[in-house]
Order: structure tokens, then C-alpha cells, then sequence
């Protein structure tokens, strides 16, 4: 299910999995982007009558109703990494994300500053504007992509992208109400609008009458911003900036490791090695992955040392969904670490194509 897992990523942005760790169903799979489920280890995700667990036995998909319900449940309220219990069942919830994308709606003086510290964290950033001679690379040289039109045209030029984070800085209340109603209608992962307490009040009350719900409403950050007394365009930028980042990491998410992704995709068996708890000394947070090929060659970390060594040839004898808890106690000194605390590691079997053979 991998390769699915990352082209969901890419496409999107975002992606989130849950997988069941014990019990008869441990391995169970769900990826809630393209609403499947698979075994770990098949490649094969397709939604039809039957599945084949992880020795192969296959099973009737309509068996596995009660598991399946509570796997989706799951995912569907985290809204991190981690793990959920009910009751005795255990599952490891992750939400993948990479490609932040920056949505600049008005390109005058405070988006200026915006853009460029936006780049500075990394996002790939967009600007667009009703004026064309906002948008211009004499302006903006460093963003990668500029967009001239209406804004009644954003759906049209700016496809729905769930890892985004739109900041909306047009010049009047009338500009800010056609984005808003844009952008309420798609997925979003921020969506902060300047403006006066007046402004954002006219902006709301407009949204209202149109239908727009108290709790859509709610999820706009207006005014925009942590209020930090922010009085220049530049200040103003921290400001805003401040809370996408604030936003961006409230919850902690999975990291998208280009290596291990690569691995992936490279199309060669092997174990995925995931980090699925950990506590005290761990240098790795949870959701950090190795991927261990069967030659022993590995791609990504789970923190190095001693306990990725041991955690790497333990991968090559796994056959199936298992998972191993690594002491770190300050008596552990032959995995190197004195500081105390432990690791918990996910073990799945990755094979490419169908193993069905």
C-alpha cells in the first residue's frame, strides 16, 4: 500500500492511514484518501469482495465489517500521528504530509513579506491578484508560481490542494468575500484574512446569508494572525506566518522522508520500520521510518546506533506485521543509549506488485 500512500502525498499533499497492531486482524491497512484497505505487504488495494491477510489466507471482506468501521472511525478523528486505543484493539494512526503550499490572495504591500518568509520555511508559494501589474517577477522573483485574473476564477486557476494554506490580503471587502467563498467550498489547512474587525464583520455576515455554516465560519482566522503588535508589512508577515506555523504544527504529523519514499518506489522488497511510540531518549519522534531491503541495505532512520542496527536485522527475518519494543534504560548499554526511555517499532513487510504467486 505504499506506493498509494506517497502518489496520495504527492497529489494531495496529505494522506492518512491507519493500520491495526494487534489481534487476529494485525496488519489490516486503511488509507482513507482512496478508501481501501489491504494487508501489509500487498501492493494490491483494490476495493472488491475479498482481501488476503498477511500469511495469504484470504478472507471476505465482509467478515472484516466490524474491524473495518472501527479502522476508519480511527483515522477519521485523528488528527495526528499516533496511536488509538479502544478498549483492547490498538491501531496506529498517521497523517502524512509534505509540499506545504502557500496561497497568497492580493498582491500588494503585506504580501511582499509574506512570500519571502513563506520561502524562507519552506513552502512553495502562489500569488495571485485582479491586477496584473501586482504580479509581476520584478515583484515577486522568488515565488513559483504568479497568477493574474479575477478572483472569481481562483477554482479555475488554482486546483483544490488539501496541504494548503491560503492567506487572503486583497484590497477591499469585496475581494475577500469572493476568495472566502472559494475557498470555504475546498479542503484547506489554513485560512487567515486580514482586515479591520469592520471588515471581517461585513466579510461574515455576507458568507452567512449565503449559507455558509457557523462552524465554516469559525475555521477562518480573521483578523489574521497572532496578535503581536505587528505595525510594519514585514512585522504583519511574522504575524501571520507565526500562526501558520503555529497551525501547521498542532498536531504531529509523519514525516514524508524523500529516501525512504524513493526506496519505495524503487520497486524492491523489503521492511518498512516505523517508530510507532517512543518515550525519554529516542532521538527519532514517532512516525520516522527505515525502510530495510533484503540485502540489508537501508533507506531513511530510525534515529541511528545501536537500536537502529538491531531494529535492521531484526527487520530481515519478519514475515509478518509485528512489533518490538526497544529499551533505552540507563542499565541498556549495549544499545547505546544511557539517558533512559524506549522505542516501540512497527515491522511491515513491503512487497511490490502482487505477492500472490
Amino acid at each position: 500500500m505504499y506506493q498509494k500512500i506517497y502518489d496520495v502525498v504527492e497529489k494531495n499533499g496529505r494522506a492518512k492511514t491507519g493500520i491495526v497492531l494487534n489481534g487476529k486482524y494485525a496488519g489490516l491497512k486503511y488509507l482513507a484518501e482512496a478508501d481501501c484497505f489491504a494487508y501489509a505487504g500487498d501492493e494490491n488495494t483494490e476495493t472488491g469482495d475479498e482481501i488476503r491477510n498477511g500469511t495469504g489466507t484470504i478472507a471476505k471482506l465482509a467478515l472484516l465489517q466490524g474491524i473495518k468501521e472501527q479502522l476508519k472511525s480511527a483515522v477519521t478523528e485523528a488528527a495526528g500521528t499516533g496511536i488509538v486505543k479502544n478498549k483492547e484493539q490498538e491501531i496506529f494512526v498517521e497523517t502524512y504530509e509534505k509540499n506545504p503550499r502557500l496561497i497568497i490572495l492580493g498582491g500588494g504591500h503585506v504580501s511582499l513579506p509574506v512570500a519571502e518568509i513563506g520561502r524562507l520555511l519552506g513552502f512553495h508559494v502562489t500569488v495571485m491578484d485582479d491586477r496584473e501589474d501586482f504580479v509581476t517577477r520584478e515583484r515577486f522573483p522568488l515565488v513559483e508560481e504568479l497568477i493574474a485574473g479575477d478572483f472569481e476564477t481562483m477554482s479555475e486557476k488554482i486546483p483544490p490542494y488539501e496541504n494548503a494554506y491560503y492567506v487572503v490580503v486583497t484590497r477591499g471587502h469585496l475581494g475577500d468575500t469572493t476568495c472566502a467563498r472559494e475557498i470555504l467550498k475546498r479542503p484547506f489547512a489554513y485560512f487567515g484574512m486580514i482586515g479591520s474587525k469592520t471588515k471581517v464583520r461585513i466579510t461574515m455576515e455576507k458568507l452567512r446569508a449565503e449559507g455558509f455554516t457557523e462552524e465554516q465560519l469559525a475555521s477562518v482566522h480573521a483578523p489574521i494572525g497572532l496578535p503581536i503588535g505587528g505595525q510594519m508589512p514585514a512585522e504583519i508577515a511574522v504575524s501571520i506566518l507565526a500562526e501558520i506555523v503555529q497551525e501547521k504544527n498542532r498536531f504531529f504529523r509523519t514525516y514524508c522522508d524523500e529516501d525512504v519514499e524513493a526506496a519505495i518506489r524503487c520497486g524492491v522488497p523489503g521492511t518498512m520500520v516505523t517508530i510507532i511510540e517512543k518515550k525519554g531518549s529516542s532521538p527519532r519522534g514517532t512516525g520516522s521510518k527505515m525502510f530495510v531491503f533484503r540485502d540489508g541495505r537501508t533507506a531513511g532512520s530510525i534515529g541511528g546506533g545501536k537500536v537502529e542496527f538491531e531494529a535492521g536485522k531484526y527487520a530481515l527475518e519478519v514475515k509478518k506485521v509485528e512489533t518490538k519494543i526497544y529499551e533505552l534504560g540507563q542499565d541498556a548499554g549495549d544499545l547505546g543509549m544511557i539517558c533512559g526511555g524506549t522505542v516501540w517499532a512497527l515491522f511491515e513487510p513491503c512487497c511490490v506488485g502482487d505477492h500472490r504467486q
